[in-house]
């Protein structure tokens, strides 16, 4: 057994073990296979459509990264809402898990990473059920709401990520409470986000989904008067 867990982990990290390379392989098959399985709906998508949702990840993936130094304080939960919100809670899932594993790639690749996408992709979820969109438009106070309790959805899940057969309630609780105040920079870090470009995100990807939109009309009316 602990042979098997020196071949896993490596050591431990903030969030719980660092994997092995081999370990951290494994994982980043699963996340794509989970990614693609998310994409590959019925509907038909356009390549102007894969392209965007590829820029999307690529963009946020980068902005993560570069605000690394900052203590929990990032775009991917925001951007993980509208998504959610404009394209589902499929695209909007598959957006957050690419994330995480792209972005892990550079900061740095553990067990956590399966939580963190857990946990965006639970923010996409929600921004799929939470009418942040209404008849085309972006309901702004929504989005700020819901950019505040998404920051504790997702440390909350990711806190998970620490647990093992060592950890007791008592100190898991610790563990929350010491988390308390990067819960709340993700918050505030969140708010910020939402009133700076929450609107342009979301005009951004509103512009795709009309130009997918003729897209489809226009093959479909190709094919009609074939």
């Amino acid at each position: 057994m602990q042979l098997l867990a020196r071949i896993m982990f490596q050591a431990l990290g903030t969030h719980g073990p660092v994997l092995s390379p081999m370990t951290s392989l494994v994982l980043d098959i699963g996340l794509l296979v989970a990614a693609f399985w998310l994409l590959a709906t019925p509907s038909k998508k356009s390549l102007g459509d894969t392209l965007l949702l590829l820029t999307l990840v690529l963009a946020v993936s980068a902005a993560r990264v570069l605000m690394q130094p900052l203590p929990n304080i990032q775009p991917v939960t925001v951007a993980a809402l509208i998504i959610g919100a404009q394209l589902g809670a499929r695209r909007g899932a598959a957006f957050a898990i690419l994330v995480a594993m792209i972005s892990n790639a550079i900061i740095g690749n553990g067990w956590w990473t399966i939580f963190q996408a857990i946990g965006w992709a639970s923010v996409a979820v929600i921004g799929s059920k939470f009418a942040i969109i209404a008849n085309g438009e972006l309901q702004r106070n929504r989005l700020f709401v819901a950019a505040i309790a998404s920051a504790f959805v997702f440390d909350l899940i990711v806190s998970f990520s620490i647990i093992d057969s060592s950890t007791s309630i008592v100190s898991f609780l610790t563990y929350l409470a010491h988390g308390i105040p990067y819960d709340l920079l993700h918050a505030l870090g969140n708010l910020t986000f939402a009133v700076w470009f929450g609107s342009w995100f979301a005009d951004v990807v509103a512009e795709e989904i009309v130009v997918e939109e003729v897209e489809l009309m226009s093959e479909e009316s190709i094919i009609y008067h074939a």
